[in-house]
């Protein structure tokens, strides 16, 4: 893999660029902290309206201008808002890389923010809170969000597409300081991947980003909270958990050991018959298959389980890690109307049995071996590349090599993913997110119990 070039101007402004002499095109970004994560209390949405505004015209180009600019020089637009990170993108040839960096920098610097900009900007980004609202697993995932971060003020626990009462309350001036305080140089990358030069990106970079105001980053203290929150919903023919617990930042050398716990059990879905790598898979697939004796000719029945992962979400300060589980509640019987419950139950208890009993060498080699095709496939062409480079400069101050990372997973022993289970999730307070056909699972008094049980 080419190496990652980082550099920095003199108010503090970095430019990131992977240079790869064989690739035709070139994947040039801004990565901006300035997630959903810096919306004020009140202004919810600030940072999604005004990534709308940006692209509805600036101080120099109309919005046609805009986009007959894009599509002169070939490009591919990409944008998304994150809760801790926003990056705009650009893909183009190697000879439009000039235009691209000017081209995101007067998008960036100079939207116009007019009443009638602003006026659409709600609109969209109203719109899609209200298509987001459609997407269960992302509504689950920012419940738990919410749930496990305190969300009266600034943080994690913000919502990701805002609310309508914070959207339509967005004005210039809110739109402005948030501009204003995040989008300044300490606090943005330029990243350049693919078919670009290191010389032409911080020339380009020097040009349109060197008077750009270092700027005070504002520190966020994240506060977790854990607990749970449910939305019932019993025409729902499924069951939506997630389960979590905290973590450490990204910058954290835990997050290694993190990440390989979550690798351990893979992703589960019930049609996938033989094909379970882990003891785990086979258990659920037994749930999976119930059918009551009741003749069928349904391949799948469709009881019980659905589906099930882990996840590893890190930011600068903090992480959420745990599983996430689709099911559907076994209605046909008195006897299985607890299955979903046993389900959710029996994963957080292989949890504690990796955490105080025994982890299987075996179960860490297969998960250093997904871990590192994960870790390949961020850097799988220049746009996921330079997403991970943005990602990891910003959190970490640079990019680190595919080498080292190789080599920190395999020093990793069964003993450090222990140790650090027992740190972050044995007898902590977890938190949970449940939406769906939901009544008969327990109380968060009685599950939490899971957490620090023996259950083999």
């Amino acid at each position: 893999m080419p190496p990652t070039n980082v550099t920095s101007l003199a108010n503090g402004f970095r430019v990131a660029c992977e240079e790869n002499p064989n690739a035709k095109f070139a994947t040039i970004g801004l990565a901006i902290e300035g997630g959903s994560s810096y919306d004020t209390e009140g202004l919810f949405g600030t940072g999604r309206v005004l990534e709308k505004c940006n692209f509805l015209g600036t101080t120099n180009q109309s919005r046609q201008q805009l986009a007959a600019a894009v599509e002169e020089i070939g490009g591919h637009l990409s944008v998304d808002t994150d809760r801790e990170i926003t990056q705009i993108q650009l893909k183009v040839s190697r000879e439009n890389v000039d235009k691209a960096v000017s081209l995101l920098a007067d998008v960036a610097r100079n939207a116009r923010l007019s009443d009638e900009d602003i006026k659409t900007a709600k609109e969209t980004a109203g719109s899609q809170r209200h298509e987001f609202e459609e997407r269960v697993d992302e509504v689950v995932f920012d419940n738990l969000h919410r749930c496990a971060f305190d969300s009266t003020t600034v943080g994690l626990g913000a919502p990701l597409y805002g609310t309508d009462e914070g959207i339509q309350a967005v004005d210039k001036k809110a739109l402005e300081d948030f501009r204003k305080n995040n989008y300044t140089a300490k606090r943005m990358v330029l990243v350049g991947a693919g078919a670009v030069d290191t010389t032409v990106l911080e020339k380009a970079a020097q040009a349109n980003f060197g008077d750009l105001a270092s700027g005070a980053q504002p520190a966020l203290e994240p506060r977790y909270v854990g607990g749970d929150i449910r939305l019932w919903n019993l025409r729902f023919k499924t069951t939506h958990i997630a389960w979590g617990f905290q973590t450490c930042g990204a910058a954290c050398e835990d997050s290694i050991p993190l990440g390989l716990a979550t690798q351990i059990h893979g992703g589960f879905h019930r049609s996938q018959h033989e094909m379970g790598q882990h003891a785990m898979h086979r258990v659920l697939k037994v749930y999976a298959s119930q059918d009551h004796n009741t003749p069928s000719n349904v391949h799948f029945p469709e009881q019980s389980i659905e589906t099930a992962s882990s996840f590893l979400k890190q930011y600068n300060n903090t992480g959420l890690c745990g599983m996430y589980l689709v099911a559907r509640p076994c209605m046909t019987s008195p006897n299985d109307a607890g299955s979903v419950q046993e389900i959710w139950q029996y994963t957080m208890a292989d949890w504690c049995r990796m955490t105080q009993k025994m982890m299987h060498q075996q179960e860490l080699d297969q998960a250093k071996v997904n871990y590192k095709a994960q870790l390949l496939f961020n850097q799988d062409g220049s746009t996921n590349s330079a997403t991970d480079i943005g990602r990891q400069v910003l959190q970490l101050g640079r990019r680190v090599p595919l080498n080292e990372q190789f080599a920190r997973v395999d020093d990793i022993t069964v003993t450090n993913v222990q140790e650090v289970l027992q740190h972050y999730f044995f007898a902590r307070r977890p938190v949970y997110s449940l939406m769906g056909y939901a009544y008969p699972l327990p109380t968060y008094e009685y599950s939490s119990m899971w957490t620090y049980k023996y259950w083999y």
